[in-house]
């Protein structure tokens, strides 16, 4: 098939279907909130030589940089001559794969007849895989679970059921985590047939040409846009909130250089690996950091191997930034969801109508709740709340909407099915957006209570809460941008008392668990917001009187619920 301009982007569009697909597959056949509500996997599609083509649309943003390296992985130990129809290769190696055991990835080679054509892949972040409870306490992997090398589950059609009787030997739900693997498995057979039904639709032989255009055409299209950046080294230094159990300050060092069409990005400098569970893996730094330059520069073209290439990453081993075994993982984005706010601080003075303000969700809030229903049965549920998206030179920050993760919210229904919780309050926090020319999304306050399971054995409920851990005066709160201020919110508390996060805990029935998320951070100068958008915020519910006349110098009237011009012009004067 001769590929002109039309076919290449009719092959393009149609790989991705296939990829968004195979997510569907895996979402309509998953057992848990965590695929079917919250998203956070990835489906993917490579060429025979293990280039990514395609990766879903519905997915967790930070597989994007994963993917390839896990595919090139999974073939250096078993080369392509070896694989037959039928196999399926599996791992959760932190260093092989995704960064933490929870991540578990498969992947599968596709024949057409006798002859491997391509790979798909498919990453699903479980809910269990034995060890403690998801908490940032581990010391070491060893206490984080069941660790799987790269191995075959499947070879030539046959399940390696001994690998499925580890699994559920080790985790506290193993029908789900089971279920979960095998909703993986339906993904990797939906892509396959719908790369083998494309190849025969449009009679092609190999996806070599298709892949040099679609790889070629994305790499370039990002090199020419990095090419308009000012060459230079950008530096960003930066001091994490406090990690509970971690005496030391963590400290992440970026600098940023921009060299013609290429951009490498050097960590050298930042704090050495802890032990708590929250260092990183070179694949998930490379794939968190790749991700905001793309995201910055190069938005509209679809995302494959071309747009990973112009982009360097420097780690030094047996840092945080890129830790040795047996370096305890589970909550690495802890560090990792802040590397796309690290890079943009850097690149703000050269790039600054392309960067977004700080997200007050970042690092994800992530709620684990562990117990036993009244019948005895366990139950394991995630929770996940977001705080306010960033403001940008464009646009005021969306209100409690996932950043860099993009994952969905998990509905509170879902979450009180799923576990012995009731939610009493869940409602947006006014005055939490960043002030700035445009203003940071507001965060939210939610409070649930653990339910009486009317039985001897569903007595309490084992829980994990992490959240960003940022406030407006801590050491890293939710950064504006080019003169807009920080966002405000932030805490935990059980039973009123504040506590600290990412902590495991048993909780009694009638326990309360109540936590702020933190708002966006604002975008250029709060006096440089137009009042009449001050006053809509103001009826709309998200800044209050004193914060239009703090923040904004805006005098509301409150009676006629309009603007004091004459007040605030004088305000705005002499503030100026």
């Amino acid at each position: 098939m001769k590929l002109d301009p039309v076919s290449i982007r009719i092959l393009w569009n149609r790989l991705i279907s296939i990829v968004d697909e195979a997510a569907t597959g895996l979402m309509r056949t998953a057992y848990t909130p965590s695929v079917k509500e919250y998203h956070d996997f990835c489906c993917a599609l490579f060429d025979k030589d293990a280039r990514m083509l395609s990766h879903s649309t519905v997915t967790t943003a930070g597989f994007l940089g994963i993917v390839p390296e896990v595919m090139r992985n999974f073939l250096g130990k078993f080369k392509a001559s070896s694989l037959k129809p039928g196999d399926v290769i599996i791992t959760n190696d932190p260093w092989v794969a995704s960064g933490h055991l929870i991540d578990v990835s498969v992947a599968a080679p596709i024949f057409r007849g006798d002859e491997l054509v391509a790979y798909t892949l498919c990453i699903v972040h479980h809910l269990d895989m034995g060890g403690r409870m998801s908490t940032l306490e581990s010391k070491d992997l060893f206490e984080e679970g069941l660790k799987i090398p790269i191995i075959k589950l499947y070879e030539a059609g046959r399940l390696n059921e001994t690998i499925f009787e580890f699994i559920r030997a080790n985790t506290r739900v193993p029908e789900k985590i089971l279920g979960d693997l095998r909703a993986q498995l339906v993904s990797l057979n939906v892509c396959s047939r719908g790369l083998l039904s494309l190849m025969d639709e449009y009679r092609i032989d190999g996806l070599e040409d298709l892949a040099n255009e679609v790889i070629g055409r994305t790499e370039a299209s990002l090199r020419a846009r990095i090419a308009e950046l000012p060459d230079g080294t950008y530096y960003n230094n930066v001091t994490l909130p406090p990690i509970p159990g971690v005496k030391e300050a963590i400290e992440v060092k970026a600098a940023v250089t921009v060299a013609g069409d290429e951009i490498i990005i050097d960590y050298t400098g930042s704090s050495p690996q802890v032990t708590a569970a929250i260092n990183c893996t070179i694949n998930i730094v490379r794939s968190y950091s790749s991700y905001p330059i793309k995201l910055a520069l190069d938005p509209s073209v679809p995302n494959n191997d071309g747009g990973l290439k112009p982009i360097r990453i420097i780690a030094p081993e047996g840092s945080v930034i890129n830790s040795k075994p047996p370096a305890a993982t589970w909550g690495r984005t802890m560090i990792a969801h802040l590397f796309p706010e690290i890079v943009f601080g850097a690149l703000e003075r050269v790039m600054p109508d392309r960067v977004l303000a700080a997200n007050g969700g970042s690092p994800a809030n992530e709620v684990y709740l562990h117990g036993k229903q009244a019948d005895g049965r366990s139950f394991m549920s995630i929770a996940q709340h977001t705080g306010g998206f960033g403001a940008s030179a464009r646009h005021d920050g969306y209100s409690t909407l996932c950043f860099p993760y993009n994952t969905r919210n998990i509905p509170i229904e879902v979450i009180e099915n799923e576990a012995r919780v009731r939610y009493l309050k869940k409602e947006f926090v006014a005055d939490s957006g960043g002030p700035g020319r445009n203003r940071g999304g507001l965060g939210q306050e939610l409070e649930f209570e653990i339910l009486d399971g009317g039985t001897a054995e569903a007595t309490s409920v084992e829980s994990s809460v992490r959240i960003s851990g940022r406030v407006e005066t801590g050491v890293m709160p939710a950064f504006g941008r080019c003169g807009g201020s920080y966002g405000r919110g932030g805490g935990l508390w059980l039973d009123g008392k504040a506590v600290e996060h990412g902590v495991y805990r048993k909780l009694a029935p009638g326990q309360r668990v109540r936590f702020v998320m933190t708002g966006g951070g604002g975008y250029g100068h709060p006096l440089e917001r137009e009042p009449n958008r001050v006053l809509a915020d103001y009826l709309d519910g998200k800044v209050s009187i004193e914060a239009a006349r703090n923040d904004y110098a805006v005098v509301i009237d409150e009676a006629s619920q309009t603007v004091d011009l004459q007040r605030t012009l004088a305000l705005r004067s002499a503030r100026a």
